[in-house]
């Protein structure tokens, strides 16, 4: 039986103010370490491994996560534009088990105003055969960045972030 093919073209935008300095916030993204400590969706049942990290132009990140007992998701990026402490641009394919479910333009924007920064991702997504929604991805991005206080705050100082 041959599958329905479906494309959904959608754009995601999920806005943070975080506690601290944009280097802080840039480094949280950069650092492959404090990547797979916050960069996971899902509630705290949900675990990641980061795979690959080469923090560049050219470069990539893989990563799996999921909740516990349940296929896998896996994250295929590739780094397009990098400007430090102001902007990363990247390709994302998410995958579950080995099934493509979306694939995308993420833009992450980084606005420093005193010692707070303004963080805006920007999710163009095109949704394949119906394997997420823009609802989905956004609840994910949020439960995402969610972690990102936490983190920052572990970095240094006061971190946190706020709606």
């Amino acid at each position: 039986m041959e599958r329905e093919v479906t494309t959904v073209h959608d754009t995601v935008v999920v806005c943070r103010s975080c506690a601290a300095p944009a280097a802080r916030v840039f480094g949280a993204w950069s650092d492959a370490a404090a990547l797979a400590r916050w960069y996971v969706p899902g509630d705290g049942s949900w675990s990641s491994k980061i795979l690959a990290h080469d923090f560049r132009p050219g470069g990539i990140k893989k990563l799996e996560f999921g909740p516990p007992g349940e296929t896998r998701y896996l994250e295929d990026c590739r780094y397009e534009d990098i400007v430090p402490n102001r902007r990363i641009c990247f390709v994302m394919t998410i995958l579950r088990g080995r099934v493509p479910l979306t694939t995308s333009l993420v833009t992450v924007e980084l606005v420093e105003d005193c010692a707070r920064t303004e963080l805006q991702v920007t999710d163009q997504i095109a949704i394949l055969d119906g394997g997420d929604s823009a609802a989905g991805r956004e609840r994910g991005w949020g439960e995402t960045l969610d972690k990102l206080g936490p983190e920052l705050a572990r970095a240094g100082g006061r971190g946190g972030t706020a709606r």
